[in-house]
């Protein structure tokens, strides 16, 4: 059976995964961050599917009732099951009138309601035999732009483990190299997916960017390539999760401004190589398992003097809520709009929360664009004048460079603080009212 769960936790859809595991050992689930990715589009392979689980509540995102309205009657949508953080019979109504197959409070999720459910469901539906194997690729050491192979070759460089996620386009595996065992990410997307092949080029300029930075709060690249079928990359796996797990589970201010001056150091080697991220935000800071911190997801980014924008072209703007006002509006950015990025997740790892909220994704750009920089409490008042300088609405009042982030940090920071472990709050659930 293969499921896959639109959510906005990862914390939450991990604990799903392992209390079906336990269950339904040959289930093959998952996970989809509507709050990294967005929500699905209309490019998204939903009959790679026998189940999915969506959320009700999605932060940012439109609620889940709506999307399972725009979604129903799409080629190979199945069976939903509709999820949401209270026993409301009169969402669930609404929620089988829309097309759902069920209804189930969050809580029941980890239970055993959700597998006999899923059981029943897959009675009805049959379970899908489809598989999927990414045709031999190029040996593991090289570095060519290019490469092709014949699906019919047997000598594979990967061994796949699972299918840890799916974005509009690709397709994230948790694989391992068969020539020393190592664990890696390969990210793979199918040739001709997207308009014009834009989707493609813009994989193969990610994969580049990525090949050509060297620093250890990057995300190293290991291989990369294009077979007649599939392009991918072939990257470190993160043993230690993203920073948004971190976030949720609480962090200490000493965590904070340790991932802080690491995410100000993935920036210089960003930013020193010519390269705007575009997403920078906790689902895209990944923790090795060490704990070092680097940056990962190049999806969107582009080189600065770069006269093509292949993301506008796709609709790509990022995601709403780390969204620069100049992004926000489409004109033309540069690295100081992953500044105003990182002065989000600066407050979000200060206070738990994000600085701008609303009901719909537009009402957080409208946010972004025209309201103040929030006050933090009065307990972290030193920081204010930092995150002042990160969330400025205009480019020319925001600091310059990832340099002056760093020494911003250490001149805000007042020796008392150096030592203090004070839990942050983990951030509450966000329930839009619709």
């Amino acid at each position: 059976m293969k499921l896959v769960i639109i959510d906005t936790s990862p914390v939450w859809m991990a604990d799903v995964r392992r209390a079906l595991a336990q269950v339904l050992p040959d289930i093959e689930v998952t996970a989809y961050d509507a709050d990294q990715a967005g929500m699905p589009d209309d490019n998204f392979c939903w009959a790679w599917y026998d189940v999915a689980l969506l959320s009700h509540e999605l932060g940012d995102q439109p609620s889940g009732l709506h999307c399972l309205a725009a979604y129903v009657g799409r080629p190979g949508f199945p069976p939903t099951v509709l999820v949401s953080q209270s026993a409301d019979p009169y969402l669930a109504a609404d929620a089988i009138k829309a097309g759902a197959a069920d209804y189930i409070r969050r809580d029941d999720a980890l239970g055993q309601r959700l597998p006999a459910l899923l059981g029943a469901l897959v009675s009805r539906h049959p379970v899908s035999d489809r598989t999927f194997r990414l045709p031999p690729g190029a040996p593991v050491n090289s570095r060519a732009a290019r490469v092709r192979r014949s699906p019919t070759m047997d000598d594979s460089t990967h061994r796949f483990v699972r299918l840890i996620g799916q974005g509009g386009f690709c397709r994230v595996y948790l694989a391992e190299r068969v020539t020393d065992q190592r664990p890696i990410v390969l990210k793979v997307m199918e040739r001709g997916t997207g308009p014009n092949g834009g989707m493609l080029r813009r994989f193969a300029r990610e994969a580049q960017i990525l090949s050509n930075i060297d620093d250890p709060h990057v995300v190293r690249v290991y291989d990369r390539g294009i077979t007649a079928e599939y392009g991918y990359i072939s990257m470190e796996f993160f043993a230690g999760g993203d920073l948004k797990q971190k976030i949720e589970r609480g962090v200490s201010l000493d965590e904070a401004i340790r991932c802080m001056r690491g995410i100000a150091r993935g920036l210089q080697a960003v930013h020193r190589e010519g390269v705007i991220h575009r997403d920078v935000k906790p689902g895209n800071i990944m923790f090795r398992g060490d704990g070092s911190l680097a940056l990962a997801d190049f999806g969107i980014s582009r080189r600065l003097h770069e006269t093509i924008d292949l993301t506008t072209h796709t609709g790509t703007l990022g995601t709403p809520g780390y969204l620069s006002p100049e992004q926000a509006l489409g004109t033309p950015v540069d690295h100081r709009t992953d500044l105003y990025s990182a002065g989000v997740v600066f407050y979000e790892l200060l206070t738990g929360g994000k600085p701008f909220r609303a009901d719909t994704p537009a009402g957080v750009v409208y946010q972004h664009i025209h309201t103040p920089p929030p006050r933090l409490p009065a307990s972290l008042g030193w920081a204010q004048p930092l995150l002042d300088m990160l969330l400025a609405k205009s480019p020319e009042a925001r600091l310059s460079s990832a340099d002056e982030l760093l020494q911003g940090i250490d001149e805000w920071l007042p020796p008392c603080l150096e030592g203090r472990a004070l839990q942050t709050r983990p951030h509450a659930p966000q329930i839009a009212l619709h």
